[in-house]
């Protein structure tokens, strides 16, 4: 079952309750919206909002009674020598939903204030902050304050994945085993935070009411014209943000794809091994992220058209198309001469060396541009981002310039001048004023740079009485001190910020600065740390 509050202090946002607050601030309505909010049904009493709707203890609308989980494998041995086996299997697995979308919950008004001062409003440095309503008010909400922040969906499932694999076992030999294997998955409603106050297009023949503004009797109610400027009226819900708002929702979707092979020697003659190499490909719309702490978080955000399942589908944030490992164990021969002689046998004796190799594809390189989807309200970072476009007649892995990791110039800001068609509108909307469109450039279209480590061991034991041991071991990680570079600078806007400038009517780079540059590495720089142990 969902989880749910004991002391009911769930709340989040139904759009299908919205209705907005009549108060405009300048020219933009603001918020938070009279209707919408929900509270769960065992929210203690002196906390109960009389205008705020009581839901289920869970505020979720499905408890998904239906999770059944079948699994089904077998194992097949085809000759008598029973030297192959062949195994296979399918189940169907569900996830245990973490908690994150309560955390954000109850972050949400009317328990909590989310404000932010625009630069352009030039607060007084003796007063910056808002002014708080006082304690003893609480809970309420205070007007004048957009939404922000992240709610869930109240129809939220049970994430789950299909798992299936077919594999095939030899036996190579009395002590070796090889065995290749097909691994793949499926999942489904998964988590992914969307941006459902993206503004709308408009046009002379699809207008758009704003509310607000109508039922106020001012002006501009009726909007037939697409700006930056006029975003925040375009969008569905009005005094909730657009870039700092965002639905956590089951409706991401992944597949995974593998080919997997292994060869594993058991310690034999002094010597262990095994050795793996993975083929995959993992695709979705949308990949788990992590927080500052470093923690992962089940959901991420999606960048581009939001209102689009599709948009955003690509390889996966984590996706490595290649891995190699190959970890070994080695007890040393003794030489023979070391057997006639007492220093020698204790000098020579007893060593044993291990290790790690580990080889594999670069990380996926995501390209985004803060800079892009203006028209949209979607510039200037926060929960939703863009892309930028490819730029005619030049190609992100050829033509590369010296310190470069791509080649820059293969992507421009989608730029869209005063009246020119607004391409992601397929022709059905102008912008009236110039703004930056989605982009045409896709999810995690590079891959970053290959990773290469290898750590090493020697051990020494030294036996004395019966079953005791004293061993000395010299561990060595990153054993050639190996640089293992990171992904690039991938977001375009770091043109501007390094120094760099683009064309304002094209969008073209004139001067890339740092986009495209390699400024950081992966790994650590050899360590080397040495252990003494006693064994009894």
């Amino acid at each position: 079952m969902p989880a749910y509050d004991t002391r009911g202090r769930i709340t989040t946002f139904d759009p299908a309750l919205y209705k907005p607050r009549l108060l405009v601030v300048g020219s933009i309505p603001r918020g938070p919206p009279v209707g919408g909010f929900v509270q769960a049904g065992n929210v203690i009493p002196q906390y109960d909002l009389p205008d705020v709707p009581n839901v289920g203890k869970r505020v979720v609308t499905s408890n998904d009674p239906n999770n059944f989980a079948p699994r089904l494998g077998f194992a097949y041995s085809p000759l008598d020598s029973d030297r192959l086996v062949v195994r296979g299997g399918y189940g169907i697995f569900y996830s245990r939903t973490s908690l994150t979308h309560l955390g954000n919950a109850i972050t949400l008004p009317p328990n909590y204030i989310i404000g932010r001062r625009e630069r352009s409003e030039s607060p007084p440095f003796a007063d910056p902050f808002f002014h708080l309503p006082s304690a003893d008010t609480f809970p309420r909400f205070v007007e004048g304050i957009d939404l922000a922040d992240q709610v869930f969906d109240r129809n939220l499932r049970t994430p789950y994945s299909y798992q299936y694999d077919l594999s095939g076992q030899y036996a190579v030999g009395r002590d070796l085993l090889l065995e290749v294997a097909y691994v793949g998955g499926r999942g489904l409603n998964l988590f992914r935070n969307v941006g459902i106050n993206q503004a709308r297009l408009a046009s002379p023949q699809q207008p758009i009411i704003n509310d607000v503004l109508r039922a106020l009797g001012l002006s501009g109610d009726l909007i037939t014209t697409n700006t930056p400027a006029n975003a925040q009226l375009r969008a569905p819900f009005q005094g909730v943000s657009i870039n700092s708002f965002g639905q956590r929702q089951t409706t991401a979707q992944s597949t995974y794809n593998s080919l997997q092979i292994s060869l594993t020697k058991r310690l034999s003659k002094g010597l262990q091994l095994l050795g793996s190499y993975t083929y995959a490909r993992s695709i979705d719309n949308a990949s788990g992220g992590a927080f500052s702490t470093g923690q992962t978080a089940d959901s991420g955000f999606i960048l581009g058209n939001q209102l689009d399942n599709r948009a955003n589908r690509g390889v996966s944030d984590f996706d490595r198309t290649h891995r190699f490992v190959l970890s070994y164990l080695w007890d040393l021969p003794r030489p023979a001469f070391a057997a006639r002689s007492t220093v020698g046998g204790l000098v020579l004796s007893n060593w044993q060396v291990a290790g790690i190799i580990t080889a594999m594809s670069g990380l996926p390189i995501d390209i985004v541009d803060t800079g892009a989807g203006s028209l949209y309200g979607l510039s200037g970072g926060g929960n939703a981002l863009a892309r930028p476009n490819w730029a005619p007649g030049e190609a992100a892995t050829s033509n590369i310039p010296p310190g470069y990791s791509f080649n820059p110039l293969a992507f421009a800001r989608p730029t869209v001048l005063a009246g020119q068609l607004i391409s992601s509108s397929n022709g059905t909307a102008i912008a009236a004023a110039t703004g930056t469109d989605f982009g045409n450039v896709g999810r995690n279209v590079l891959r970053g740079p290959r990773q290469a480590n290898v750590d090493f061991s020697v051990i020494k034991r030294f036996p004395f009485g019966e079953s005791k041991t004293i061993e000395f071991r010299a561990e060595f990680f990153n054993l050639f001190n190996h640089v293992n570079l990171a992904n690039p600078i991938s977001n375009l806007n770091a043109v501007s910020s390094s120094g760099g400038s683009i064309d304002q009517n094209t969008g073209q780079i004139i001067n890339p600065g740092d986009f495209g540059r390699i400024t950081s590495t992966s790994n650590n720089p050899r360590l080397i740390q040495f252990a003494l142990k006693l064994n009894f």
